[in-house]
């Protein structure tokens, strides 16, 4: 347990009485987050084989996942998984270790895409490398969580946008270098909260703006003139201009404590199109909820969520979505109903405790029942769970087929490797070593204009001392770094992914301060670095304004 109090509110019991759960939490909401968010396997990609036909895969999984990885059309079409019968004189989740452990597992999700081998969670995109969880992109490097964008790197959380380089939280963007929450801008570079601006550097809260510079207005000529100091090609002027940046956060830009758009009864932060929501985070169109992270489109009456969408009565689940009902304590099930404690099921019904099933009804550890004999054991097994300690515990973390320092969690939730062990997740296996061959980003010209062709770099492996992986510049780097007049790559891309997410502040919790106008009591997710300089909604509006 982690020893931290919390108190469960009226509408959680009443959550949990829809949902037929017994009993009261035993551990606070955002710990229950952090565990099942162990089971959503982020930032990395491995070299492997496919453990039915041998074939070489770019997969989420390494080769020490405890489970057998297959191409995923190799899963969905021949999936039979072992089974085994109920054992009462065995915890439950000892017996379902046994065989989960030879249920095979697809390699990866996506679908509909055309060049596009180097990604994962990526649906209908082209010519994509190094990308994670995105729809219909096109010739996107290094990023994560896109929909509609096109020819951008590094960005993460961003829609419909063209030619753009580290954006976070941006819609509507046009050649637009480093911006945070920014909306229908173009041709501009380090923005904050802007809506609608074009030719701006350096500007915060600025609503239909032209040719600003620190929030000041100039003109077309001065702006001009302005913009000529930041050569943004050279590495050394981008770091400088990301320091003035971080500076221009904490001392000059206005914050809006939460970001809640049309919504209901909601609480929590990144919320847009919801009602009756509680201790929710990162989502959209939610109805009566409570602790759920990450989702959007038509989830209703669900509690301890990560990530989903389309899905109605979920407990205690991590990444089952797409039309699902009525499922608890499950990971990774997609297009299932009534389903109890499963892990990697696919368009299945009526199963408890089963991995890898596809298609499946009325099975339990795998193996077939009749309806009279499904309700009868699985009953039998909710009682014996009872009895053992196991009743409303999701899987141990060790049922994860990605180490934690791997998940989603390890981003928001760091530990140590003695933590990850104390708390049953498993622990990194490999780490890379740097050898002789791999060089220092030193080694990278300053400026993308430094090099007159990709030969230059070719065959060259840098290494990122503090993220202990090696990287190397492609020519499309170099050719799309020239167009954008954006520095060379310098380091391993998650690092950099990781970096600007972190401008999206959350840790699973909201924290009270005071509106730096007004002084009244508030709730944020930012920071206290930040205090003095985050409002409350009507505060805010009025800058914005």
């Amino acid at each position: 347990m982690t020893g931290e109090e919390f108190e469960t509110s009226d509408f959680e019991i009443q959550l949990r009485e829809k949902l037929h759960v017994q009993g009261l939490p035993t551990i606070a909401p955002r710990y229950r987050i952090r565990h099942l968010g162990a089971f959503w396997h982020h930032w990395n990609l491995h070299r492997r084989k496919c453990d039915k036909t041998g074939k070489l895969l770019i997969s989420v999984f390494s080769k020490k996942c405890p489970y057998p990885v297959w191409h995923k059309d190799e899963w969905v079409q021949h999936a039979d998984p072992p089974g085994a019968d109920f054992d009462e004189k065995k915890e439950v989740f000892q017996q379902m270790w046994e065989f989960f452990q030879r249920s095979p597992l697809p390699h990866k999700t996506g679908a509909g895409n055309q060049n596009c081998e180097y990604t994962d969670d990526w649906w209908y995109g082209k010519d994509c490398y190094l990308c994670h969880s995105g729809v219909e992109n096109e010739d996107l490097k290094y990023c994560y969580r896109t929909v509609g964008v096109r020819d951008c790197q590094f960005c993460t959380f961003a829609w419909d946008s063209e030619l753009c380089a580290d954006l976070i939280n941006c819609k509507n963007c046009f050649e637009v270098l480093y911006a945070l929450n920014c909306k229908n801008c173009r041709n501009s570079a380090f923005l904050y909260d802007c809506r609608n601006c074009s030719n701006c550097l350096f500007c915060s809260n600025l609503r239909d703006k032209q040719y600003c510079v620190g929030n000041k207005q100039l003109t077309k000529e001065q702006f001009q003139i302005e913009k000529e100091k930041w050569n943004f090609a050279s590495r050394t002027i981008y770091l400088q201009a990301k320091k003035h940046f971080a500076q221009m956060m904490r001392e000059l830009a206005f914050h809006r404590a939460l970001y809640i758009d049309k919504c209901e009864n909601c609480v929590g932060n990144f919320l847009e199109n919801n009602k009756n929501c509680h201790s929710c985070f990162f989502v959209s169109e939610f109805e009566d909820c409570f602790n759920c992270v990450r989702g959007a489109l038509d989830v209703k009456t669900s509690l301890d969520i990560m990530s989903t969408f389309e899905s109605e009565l979920g407990y205690c689940n991590s990444l089952c979505q797409d039309h699902t009902y009525q499922i608890r304590w499950s990971y990774w099930c997609n297009q299932s109903r009534f389903l109890d404690y499963c892990g990697y099921c696919f368009q299945c019904e009526y199963c408890f405790g089963c991995s890898g099933l596809v298609g499946k009804k009325y099975h339990i550890f795998n193996k077939p029942y009749s309806p009279e004999e499904y309700e009868s054991l699985r009953q039998k097994i909710l009682d014996h769970m009872q009895k053992t300690g196991e009743y409303d515990s999701f899987f141990p973390g060790y049922f994860a087929p990605n180490p934690y320092q791997e998940s989603w969690s390890a981003m928001y939730f760091p530990l140590s490797e003695e933590e990850v062990q104390k708390q049953g997740f498993r622990p990194q296996e490999h780490f890379e070593k740097r050898t002789s061959e791999y060089l220092s980003p030193k080694d990278i010209p300053d400026s993308s204009f430094d090099i007159s062709s990709s030969e230059e770099l070719k065959g060259k492996i840098f290494w990122h001392e503090a993220f202990e992986k090696p990287f190397q510049i492609q020519p499309a780097d170099i050719e799309f770094c020239q167009k954008l007049s954006f520095p060379l790559p310098h380091t391993y891309y998650i690092h950099r992914l990781q970096e600007n997410f972190r401008w999206l502040p959350f840790d699973g919790t909201l924290r009270t301060t005071h509106c730096g106008k007004c002084q009244k009591e508030i709730q944020t997710g930012w920071p206290p670095e930040y205090d003095g300089r985050i409002l409350c909604e009507e505060d805010y509006l009025n800058v914005v304004k």
